[in-house]
């Protein structure tokens, strides 16, 4: 469900006029950086205060956590940025304004501020917490399963059944924390690898999945596969850390539908150097009509989406709405660099981070004190494989794209339906053909900072709308057909998307770091 903005219920204060210590302004819930108005910049703000405890601008007022503490919870964090970034992206979201008065008696002020609900009942279902009885569960039609806590799977959780109609939902943990599936213990019982590896693996149709993540699976966290398979509905979910794509739709699954689903830090290292985890992998001859709505894919090892056709048939319809995609197929990642030289957080999810871990159980003291000279050398051995530092970084194999519509096998009888879609920080394209030639309809894309932000000339348009934003190319220009118009906008308008994508970038890491689902979230850019 979309974040909203607002009280659940109208809250009426009494506030004492002399408590504001703002001697010209009138507060603004919302304005973290007290200059009158609620944009980007006031989520960044907060966000820094939350990575960083540094102070804001509104803290000189003694009730400033009242105008940040807008999930009302008494602590400023993730969720009070993700909620102020979409009020600065929300058109049509009006923040109420505190009044101050002009004497010494007091003012009475009425907000409304509505937030999702965290209860959910359970009573027309079966609640579980291991996955012994996860797996009874499932073998049920026509059931809804709720996931409480983490629950660790030895197995891969197979769902088989036509016409299920089964929903697996998660409950989030008190502290809002998401419920997981964590294949760890499988994946290390492995000895090679491939589909054993899957963590849930869906032959049968219409499932729903929802408010879950899946994590460490010794192959795709989620794989639909199979002719008359399909028709499920994967809603709020994360996919990560899984050691193939974070979603596979292959071999004729068909009319799935994706709904705020995150991929990010899938990656096949030991199998293949890369090559082969994308966020969502929609190729190999599958089916028709998937469909992903506000769905993320960042920092895969491969492409964020992949398309990839080999053989008849052919894949079939695929719509991008509301989609955003970022540095995919940096080997840094994956061995821990990238994030020491941004500056973030040690992530020991990763399996390079852990192998480090175990040979020297002092670095993380040296990485948070940034005292790591040299990076540390380790081999990567799992599957019944190894990969070492000089693997990764020598015969890295991973390709940087965000959007790859297809191959050279792709005809122009599939077809791909883009819209408010986003690609940036990719160290080859953006939106890539990948020498397909499907066609397309395109309405609203913004591509920046990508070694090439559109290489799509060969694929045919049949209509484009909108905005298509192209700057910051690294290395090569655009390429599109002749019905299509990219719009290089002045540097001006540049620093405020890029601004705008960053902060948005920021929040959704904000939420999958601290093990919550972001959910819907729109980035408003066009």
């Amino acid at each position: 469900m979309k974040k909203i903005i607002g009280f659940l219920a109208c809250a009426v204060a009494v506030i004492s006029a002399t408590c504001f210590a703002f001697a010209t302004s009138t507060p603004i819930y919302g304005d973290a950086d007290n200059n009158g108005t609620v944009t980007v910049s006031d989520a960044a703000t907060v966000l820094d205060k939350v990575l960083t405890n540094k102070s804001m601008p509104i803290e000189e007022n003694d009730n400033y956590k009242k105008y940040i503490d807008l999930n009302s919870n008494n602590i400023i964090d993730s969720e009070d940025v993700a909620i102020i970034l979409q009020m600065a992206l929300d058109s049509n979201y009006k923040p109420e304004i505190s009044t101050e008065a002009t004497t010494d008696g007091t003012t009475e002020v009425t907000t409304d501020k509505t937030t999702e609900s965290t209860t959910i009942d359970t009573s027309d279902g079966i609640v579980v917490d291991n996955f012994t009885d996860l797996k009874k569960a499932v073998a049920q039609t026509g059931k809804t399963i709720y996931v409480k806590g983490n629950i660790d799977c030895p197995e891969r959780l197979n769902l088989n059944t036509k016409n299920a109609n089964t929903q697996i939902i998660g409950i989030a943990n008190d502290d809002g924390t998401a419920a997981t599936l964590d294949f760890a213990s499988l994946r290390d019982s492995l000895k090679s690898k491939g589909e054993s590896g899957v963590g849930v693996y869906i032959k049968g149709s219409h499932y729903t999945l929802k408010n879950l993540i899946v994590q460490n699976a010794g192959d795709c966290g989620l794989r639909i596969k199979g002719s008359g398979t399909g028709y499920s509905t994967i809603e709020n979910c994360v996919f990560r850390y899984n050691n193939n794509s974070g979603v596979s739709v292959t071999s004729g699954a068909s009319n799935n539908t994706f709904k705020s689903v995150d991929c990010y830090r899938n990656a096949d290292i030991v199998q293949s150097l890369g090559s082969d985890a994308d966020g969502f992998s929609v190729k190999l001859s599958a089916g028709e009509n998937n469909y992903f709505y506000n769905c993320r894919a960042y920092e895969n090892s491969d492409d964020g989406w992949d398309s990839y056709d080999k053989i008849t048939p052919y894949i079939g319809r695929i719509d991008y709405i509301e989609c955003l995609t970022w540095n995919n197929g940096n080997n840094k990642i994956f061995t821990g660099e990238f994030d020491y030289e941004n500056g973030n957080p040690l992530d020991k999810n990763l399996l390079y981070v852990q192998a480090i871990l175990k040979a020297d159980p002092d670095f993380e003291t040296k990485y948070n004190n940034h005292q790591v000279t040299s990076w540390p050398q380790v081999d990567i051995n799992i599957l019944g494989l190894s990969a070492s530092y000089s693997d990764i970084h020598n015969k890295w194999a991973g390709n940087p794209n965000g959007f790859k519509f297809g191959s050279i096998n792709t005809p122009d009888t599939s077809y791909r339906n883009i819209k408010n879609c986003i690609a940036f920080d990719h160290a080859s394209k953006g939106f890539d053909q990948n020498n397909a030639s499907a066609s397309y309809d395109i309405e609203n894309a913004l591509s920046f900072n990508n070694g090439r932000n559109y290489y799509m000339s060969k694929m045919t348009s049949k209509s484009a709308k909108g905005v298509l934003y192209s700057f910051g190319n690294t290395s090569s220009s655009d390429s599109v057909d002749s019905n299509v118009t990219l719009t290089t906008p002045d540097k001006s308008k540049q620093t405020e998307l890029k601004n705008t994508v960053y902060a948005y970038r920021d929040m959704i890491r904000a939420y999958v770091d601290n093990n919550k689902i972001p959910g819907e979230q729109i980035c408003n850019v066009f």
